[in-house]
């Protein structure tokens, strides 16, 4: 088995990879080297699935320092290959979310980036539990490909400036074995390897500047705000040391993103931002304004952050962001007649395309008075159980499977008022036989006025 000689309280040691998960147990710092040695071992052969569940667990319990957490970050992002752009230096940007229901800011955001000339090469993900995933979205497009090869991201970025694709096998392929070892291993909920695994991911894409949106609430990984600040205070350090200029957003998810959750329905969303048709969410329209704002200020693009926000704004009001949305899915895939379909005026001809499923039952108010929230936790769990999420990974997903919201927090609302539309199939009670007690218990009304919601809780820039 391969050793290296380091240093252990002032002797020097031939460590192996039992050495090295014992020298983490007993509280000790691992080196650069002897992380690298670790995370190389995954792929020669010296570290097996035992070994790493028993680092996992003795890092889970020890912690890790910055600087290892640093260089974690670096040996995964190296266990594989990496995208470069030293042609659009100063322009390559990206976001990422640690997940929440309707949080669909990535689809308009990426379209908008790339109307104002910079470049977004966005790795995304997939629903995990009850959060939608915006690969899961972007496939309720007919013929999108999530899967590009490294040529095809090249050719896509240079031609028009932004994509949405999934991680493929030859991009860090050291997280997606600690992830499945991790999620086995109880693991999971570990700041150390939550920053690691998203800052391999988005290292890869060798960016200039990272937006990240850390949530909190009832549907959130990070159940407080106080959760939420140590993550994102972590994410924002080890961003600094890998030379990625970032912000940290850490934003409420107790209730929904916009009016819509599922799939096909929040494409439809997205696309009525891009078009920017009266009555699209303005709470989304914030969230993605004040993202892509930051991203362009943090590349000095922007002087300000409310001329950041207002440059993105435009993007929807002129119509290049939903231009380059056009651009952007034939370029991955999409039938030219589809997507002319979906960015014109003709409803009709996109409804057709992004179906929903044709079984509707409404949410009625029980009293009067203010919204005060909406529980978006049972709202995912809803579309999740009906079969617009996975139950487990090789679970199909029904992308018609949706609820549209007629009502956001701080609206007053009457006695036996809709409030919410679930769209679902014929066997939805046999799926989840408490669907309708839960989404019928799902708003909560205050007798007293409600002032509108914040989203945003604090900003680490």
């Amino acid at each position: 088995m391969t050793t290296m000689t380091n240093t252990i309280n002032g002797s020097n040691l031939d460590l192996s990879i039992p050495d090295l998960i014992a020298k983490k147990r007993d509280g000790h710092e691992l080196d650069a080297e002897e992380i690298k040695q670790f995370i190389s071992g995954l792929s020669n052969g010296d570290v097996q699935d035992c070994h790493v569940g028993a680092m996992l667990m003795a890092i889970f319990i020890r912690g890790m320092t910055e600087n290892e957490i640093c260089s974690l970050t670096m040996s995964m992002r190296d266990s594989g290959e990496r995208l470069k752009w030293p042609e659009y230096r100063g322009s390559v940007v990206d976001k990422h979310s640690t997940g929440g229901i309707g949080d669909k800011i990535s689809i308009p955001l990426a379209p908008a980036l790339a109307a104002c000339e910079l470049k977004v090469p966005m790795m995304a993900g997939r629903g995990l539990g009850i959060t939608g995933g915006t690969l899961d979205k972007l496939e309720s497009i007919p013929g999108y490909q999530t899967q590009l090869t490294d040529e095809q991201i090249v050719e896509q970025i240079t031609t028009i400036g932004c994509g949405i694709f999934s991680q493929s096998l030859k991009l860090n392929p050291a997280d997606r074995y600690l992830y499945a070892i991790r999620d086995v291993t109880a693991t999971v909920p570990n700041n150390a390897l939550i920053v690691s695994s998203i800052l391999s991911k988005k290292s890869i894409e060798d960016l200039d500047a990272l937006v990240l949106d850390v949530k909190y609430g009832s549907s959130a990984f990070m159940k407080t705000a106080e959760q939420a600040e140590v993550l994102a205070a972590w994410l924002f350090k080890v961003s600094e040391m890998l030379g990625m200029r970032t912000c940290c957003y850490i934003t409420e998810m107790n209730n929904p993103i916009g009016f819509s959750i599922g799939n096909a329905i929040e494409i439809q969303e997205s696309i009525d931002l891009m078009k920017y048709k009266p009555g699209h969410s303005t709470d989304l329209e914030q969230l993605v304004c004040e993202q892509g704002g930051r991203l362009l200020v943090l590349v000095n693009k922007a002087e300000t952050i409310e001329q950041g926000r207002e440059m993105i704004r435009e993007t929807f009001k002129n119509g290049s962001a939903l231009k380059k949305f056009h651009d952007m899915i034939i370029g991955q895939g999409v039938s030219k007649t589809i997507a002319a379909q979906l960015i014109s005026d003709d409803e009709t001809a996109v409804r057709s395309i992004l179906k929903l499923a044709h079984v509707q039952h409404r949410a009625i108010a029980l009293q009067t008075g203010f919204i005060q929230s909406i529980d978006s936790f049972k709202l995912g769990t809803i579309v999740q159980r009906l079969g617009g999420g996975r139950l487990k990974s090789t679970d199909k997903i029904d992308y018609s499977i949706g609820i549209h919201l007629l009502k956001h927090v701080g609206d007053e609302i009457k006695t036996n008022e809709p409030w919410a539309i679930l769209y679902a199939n014929d066997d939805t009670s046999k799926r989840y036989p408490k669907f309708l007690d839960d989404l019928n218990t799902a708003l909560h009304i205050s007798s007293t006025p409600v002032g509108p919601l914040q989203r945003i809780h604090k900003i680490l820039c």
